[in-house]
């Protein structure tokens, strides 16, 4: 049964597998099926939580309308406390959840993601048209511009089939022209820059270095920011890191996770781990 947020909305979910709790929150536009490679691999370890919002609202508020979504479904689930892990925008919304609710939050996974507008680079012109939809592209040219800023040739290359099934899926499961700038807008006022180093969660920062909606350089800002974050950058990999390479990405992400012990934190003495693979 979905869960109901208002009388137009509500949240479509899967659980899938047992263990400690993770929550996965996705990007500007992509569904839960855009963990297709997580989920297999993920499950084995933790009880992984996937979901999508159905319906037409205003995010008034921005990301914290989305970060409530998730703390409402974690309350439905009964699930007190979990690992977060949130890609791009749902990256966004996994900071805001860290921040504003630090003990519903246990570890923190942060793919191709930044602080926002406080981030030290931009993003090109072209890929913002590429993000916003070009004019007078239709929707499935839109699509595939999209995505092919958002992947690496290399990538594309080795995996002709997967990238046109990447396509299918996203013009199958589009949100609302509507819902889709919505959530554009909510992205473009979040910022967390001067925020980060209240984040209490241990971290894990992934980042593809050819991604071109977020330039690298961001993702290792995010990392800089957040005590003791641990930053990977993985090679021949773009904004969908996680898709391209999903087994270095799982490994890193399944390591991290089960690490036990709290972190202590000393302002000082900040350690930081940077690997490029």
């Amino acid at each position: 049964m979905p869960v109901m947020l208002t009388g137009e909305t509500s949240i479509d979910y899967d659980v899938r597998g047992k263990g400690p709790p993770l929550i996965l929150i996705g990007g500007l536009g992509f569904g839960r099926w855009s963990w297709f490679r997580q989920v297999p691999a993920l499950s084995r370890h933790f009880r992984t939580v996937t979901f999508d919002v159905r319906g037409e609202r205003r995010l008034r508020e921005g990301v914290p309308d989305l970060t409530a979504d998730v703390l409402a479904l974690m309350d439905h689930l009964n699930i007190p406390r979990a690992h977060v892990l949130g890609s791009s925008l749902g990256g966004f919304v996994a900071q805001e959840l860290a921040l504003e609710r630090p003990e519903r939050v246990d570890r923190l996974v942060l793919i191709g993601t930044s602080a926002g507008r406080g981030s030290p680079m931009t993003m090109s012109p072209r890929a913002l048209l590429d993000m916003a939809g070009w004019p007078g592209l239709d929707g499935e040219r839109a699509v595939r511009r999209g995505l092919e800023t958002a992947t690496s040739a290399s990538y594309r290359r080795r995996n002709p089939d997967e990238f046109e099934q990447l396509v299918r899926w996203r013009m199958a499961d589009s949100p609302s022209a509507a819902a889709y700038y919505d959530q554009l807008r909510a992205g473009a006022r979040f910022d967390s820059s001067r925020r980060l180093d209240r984040i209490t969660a241990p971290a894990l920062v992934i980042h593809g270095t050819e991604d071109r909606y977020v330039p690298p350089a961001n993702g290792a800002a995010l990392a800089e920011g957040i005590p003791d974050a641990r930053l990977r950058l993985l090679d021949d990999a773009g904004h969908l890191v996680f898709i391209e390479r999903f087994g270095a990405v799982n490994r890193e992400i399944t390591t991290f996770l089960k690490k036990t012990g709290k972190r202590t934190r000393c302002p000082s003495s900040r350690r930081r781990s940077r690997q490029i693979s």
